[in-house]
This record gives C-alpha cells, sequence and structure tokens, in this order.
C-alpha cells in the first residue's frame, strides 16, 4: 500500500491506490483480514496493526483508496455514511453550533436535531438560500462546522464550495462537504477549500446496492491518529466489494459528466 499514486490519473487511482499485492501471499486482490487482534514480538512491537478498531489491512487498503480518490492525505472508513456523519458531528463539543443548508439529506438532520442537540449543541441553523449570502446570515461566532451537500438530496440543488469555504473559515469554522451524490469523479470538495469530506459509500461509490458503508476523508491534522476520528466505529466488512466496485466507478459516471 506503499505506491504514490498521487500523479496519476483517476482510473488508476480507483484501481491501484492502496491495493498492492498482499505481502504475505502476494494476493492480487486485497484479503479480507478477519482478525480482532495480532499477533506481537513483544508489548508494542508489531507490524503496523495491533487491534483492529484502530487498524485493519483490508480497511486500511479501502481508506487509503477513497483518499487518493478525493486528494486528501488520510481516509476514514465506516459502517455506514451516518456513521461518518456521527464521527464528524462527535468532534464538537455541548454549546458549540451547526450551519447547513435546509435542503439536507433526512438523516442527517435527525441525527443533528435529535441525536447531538439534546446531547448540548446549542444551536443549527437552517437556510433556505444556499448561496453566500444565505449563509452568513445563520453562521455566528458560536459555529463550529458548516455542512453542506452539494449536490443536494434531494432537490440536487448546486452550492458554490469555493465561496462557502472562504466564509467558512473567515469566520473560524471548519467545512464539511457531502460528496456523496458528486462523487470524486465529477468534483473534490478539498481542492475547492473543504476541510472535510464525507461519503456514504453505500452509494455511487459503492455503485451497486450490495454494500453499506461510509467515508470521512481530510488532512493528517483533523483526521490525525491522535485525533477523535480516528477512533469513531471504523469498520471492514465491506471494504473489499466497496474496493472493487470503486474500480469501475469511471465507467459509471463518466455518461454522468457529460450531461451536465
Amino acid at each position: 500500500m506503499g505506491s504514490d499514486f498521487r500523479k496519476s490519473g483517476f482510473a488508476t487511482r480507483a484501481i491501484h491506490a492502496g491495493q498492492d499485492a498482499d505481502p504475505a501471499t502476494g494476493a492480487t486482490i486485497v484479503p479480507i483480514y478477519a482478525t480482532s487482534t495480532y499477533t506481537q514480538a513483544g508489548p508494542g512491537q508489531h507490524k503496523g496493526y495491533e487491534y483492529s478498531r484502530s487498524g485493519n489491512p483490508t480497511r486500511a487498503a479501502l481508506e487509503t483508496c477513497l483518499a487518493a480518490l478525493e486528494g486528501g492525505e488520510r481516509g476514514l472508513a465506516f459502517a455506514s455514511g451516518l456513521a461518518a456523519t456521527t464521527a464528524v458531528l462527535s468532534t464538537l463539543r455541548p454549546g458549540d453550533e451547526v450551519a447547513a443548508a435546509a435542503d439536507l439529506y433526512g438523516g442527517t438532520f435527525r441525527l443533528i436535531e435529535r441525536v447531538f442537540r439534546p446531547w448540548g449543541l446549542t444551536a443549527s441553523y437552517y437556510t433556505d438560500d444556499p448561496s453566500i449570502a444565505g449563509f452568513e446570515k445563520i453562521i455566528t461566532p458560536k459555529t463550529k462546522l458548516v455542512w453542506i451537500e452539494t449536490p443536494t438530496n434531494p432537490l440536487l440543488q448546486i452550492l458554490d464550495i469555493s465561496a462557502i469555504a472562504r466564509l467558512t473559515h473567515k469566520h473560524g469554522a471548519i467545512l464539511a462537504v457531502d460528496n456523496t451524490f458528486a462523487s470524486p469523479y465529477l468534483q473534490q470538495p478539498l481542492a475547492l477549500g473543504a476541510d472535510i469530506v464525507v461519503h456514504s459509500t453505500t452509494k455511487y461509490l459503492g455503485g451497486h446496492s450490495d454494500v453499506v458503508g461510509g467515508a470521512v476523508i481530510g488532512s493528517n491534522k483533523l483526521l490525525g491518529a491522535d485525533q477523535v476520528l480516528s477512533e469513531r466505529g471504523r469498520w471492514r466488512a465491506g471494504a473489499v466489494r466497496c474496493l472493487s466496485n470503486i474500480a469501475r466507478i469511471e465507467d459509471a459516471r463518466r455518461p454522468h459528466g457529460q450531461t451536465l
């Protein structure tokens, strides 16, 4: 998994990033490492993996591939898109505020309102105007996270990621972009100024309704091993299935790009 594909084309990254031949057997396809723990030569003397909650080679392959596709330094895989969203929201503290567009995936809205508001999120503001002016009206000094989707679910509104990123950073907040509908083939929010990208890999990245998963991609600073996100419910069960589907994503999404 050590090959650097940052300068490679999208299809090459989708097929090869994080998917070197298995060092133990030479297997071309990433094996499923169905282990909870790893044998160590001594306390702390391991080969890079200690416990599958914090690290698993199968999951690491998917995470590396997703980071390469989105242009991020690190990726984290989760059991579902909402699990990934929960991990991001869990970095907030009681008293913090969230700003978002009103056209928001229902699961994300319910998570914010029914779970995190009772937990201590002071306020969540939603704008019916997804322009910069609309977001300017709802961002306050307590806003720590701005959450957007583009295209949105379900109305397919298109938001200006670069402009919203500049506004978000001016106020000292973090911008998270749910890139599920566009996929990294059509859009890379990190290159446009976003801090975090979130996916339901169940959708276009999975592609065939045969796997459920989620992902968060960003910088090492935000997603590093010492950060809270790296220990939030990560998952491996469908990683290989998702990788095999990602390998074909360019063929699936190219027609979409041609109709834009």
